[in-house]
């Protein structure tokens, strides 16, 4: 039995929850997102044209660029004017070639090519805050100064508004470029960029570092630079070799959302912070051990995506603490998508996972389910076999179900109590395959995909197949 309660709302869901994140890192963006205007492969502009096709169609709130370990050593000013002047570097963080052809003005292009918003994270590593400031005065001052009016010379004359900004990467990690010893030294690096970054545009948003297992580190980072930041970061990927250990792993990402949330409300009330501080989960995905350097490349299977479809159900339950989330990475490195340089391209199962859950509704809505369980060895408690969160949009026309049967071999008929609203049709859309480890491959491209059925009359109760993704919308 699963009880939705359509007039319970608990909380705004934030369409950046769905977003993504795109790094100079293997052949994320040279290869992937950008070919070049010259190059035999189907490109607008530069731009691989399936590329923007296949991500457009996740339709992602929000982008965030250009990383990742590579901001901590990236110059913005490299990328900018003329490519065939833009020189060459050494990215420190990844030790490869850098050859800047994709810069500042190429990323908000492709934005805009996808119908998103950009989220760019700075150089607090070896970058000074007056180097920081100098970008967003260049992205977003209309002219008249400097860096403004250079963007303007480059052929850009409107600013391009971006509004959200990161203040460096995983700063507490001695593999960064210019990490800090602890949250304290953090969080006054942070009130130094802000301060400057505010002073050219105060109305942006901005990203202070924040991890997933260090709750002193948070503390310190709010306690002293909370008034200086809207969002606290953190990162989780996981390797389990387990099924239902992989998808157990819902509870810790609930463990590192709640413990995060409670130590930025502590810091916020020892500090006297009165500004509302929410959690950015700007990088989380499986990351295999055959995922290496320099290309970080894995294919995904089935199982993933299931595990990649209960991460967002938890961004959807806790999204009155989880502002944004974006998936590591979009295309080639731990990819959605995957390209090679004959031109063609493979979707993987945790692709179509985002294609399912960006139809959602504005506001979440109260679900519960009462049925088979198993015992999770990993994390000592038992977790239902069937997951679910439930949406309702804005007009109160459409209830969305997200529904996630983990159970490897039962399928399921569900029972749905519907409260406070009266379903007419629904529609059932679902990704699932004959065993776990299945997935879509060169030669077999089109193993997984997304199935629709016919939508019929609502009668309460629907079949979820084992081992499945669903997503349920019901129309009044």
């Amino acid at each position: 039995m699963i009880i939705i309660d359509a007039n319970r709302i608990l909380s705004s869901i934030d369409s950046r929850i769905y977003g993504q994140f795109i790094e100079h890192l293997g052949k994320c963006i040279y290869g992937g997102i950008w070919v070049g205007e010259n190059s035999k492969i189907s490109n607008i502009k530069g731009f691989r044209k399936d590329v923007v096709e296949y991500v457009k169609a996740i339709k992602p709130a929000i982008v965030r660029w250009p990383g990742g370990n590579f901001a901590s050593g990236y110059h913005f000013i490299d990328g900018i004017g003329p490519r065939n002047k833009r020189p060459i570097k050494l990215d420190l963080a990844w030790n490869e070639y850098e050859s800047n052809n994709f810069g500042t003005d190429e990323f908000i292009e492709w934005i805009r090519l996808i119908g998103s918003q950009p989220y760019i994270v700075v150089n607090a590593g070896n970058g000074s805050p007056e180097e920081a400031a100098h970008w967003v005065e260049y992205t977003n001052r209309i002219d008249g100064t400097y860096y403004a009016d250079l963007r303007r010379k480059y052929g850009h004359k409107e600013p391009y508004n971006v509004k959200l900004w990161g203040i460096g990467n995983e700063l507490y990690g001695e593999w960064q470029i210019g990490f800090c010893v602890d949250g304290r030294e953090c969080a006054r690096r942070t009130i130094e960029f802000a301060n400057e970054m505010k002073k050219v545009d105060g109305s942006i948003e901005l990203v202070g570092v924040g991890t997933d297992f260090n709750q002193r580190w948070n503390y310190d980072m709010v306690r002293y630079a909370g008034k200086y930041i809207d969002y606290l970061s953190i990162h989780t990927y996981v390797y389990e070799r387990n099924y239902l250990d992989l998808v157990s792993c819902t509870e810790l990402f609930e463990k590192r959302i709640l413990k995060t949330f409670f130590t930025i409300e502590e810091a916020r009330r020892d500090g006297k912070i009165d500004r509302n501080i929410r959690i950015a989960y700007d990088e989380w995905n499986v990351w295999y051990p055959d995922a290496k350097p320099p290309e970080h490349t894995q294919i995904t299977s089935l199982k993933d995506a299931i595990f990649t479809a209960l991460v967002l159900n938890v961004f959807e339950k806790y999204s009155e603490m989880v502002a944004i989330a974006n998936f590591a990475q979009t295309v080639n490195v731990l990819p959605l998508i995957l390209t090679k340089d004959d031109g063609s391209i493979l979707l993987s199962p945790q692709y179509f996972v985002f294609k399912l859950y960006v139809q959602h509704g504005s506001k979440l809505i109260y679900s519960i389910v009462d049925g088979e369980a198993y015992f999770s060895r990993k994390f000592g408690k038992w977790l239902n076999f069937i997951d679910v969160s439930a949406s309702i949009s804005e007009d109160r026309n459409k209830i969305y179900i997200h529904l996630v049967n983990r159970n490897p071999v039962e399928a399921y008929s569900c029972r749905i109590n519907v409260r406070g609203f009266i379903p007419k049709i629904v529609k059932h859309s679902y990704i699932t395959s004959e065993n776990l480890d299945d997935k879509n491959t060169w030669k077999d491209p089109d193993k997984i995909f997304i199935v629709e059925r016919k939508p019929k009359k609502w009668r309460g109760e629907i079949t979820i197949p084992s081992k499945s993704v669903n997503l349920l919308t019901l129309l009044s």
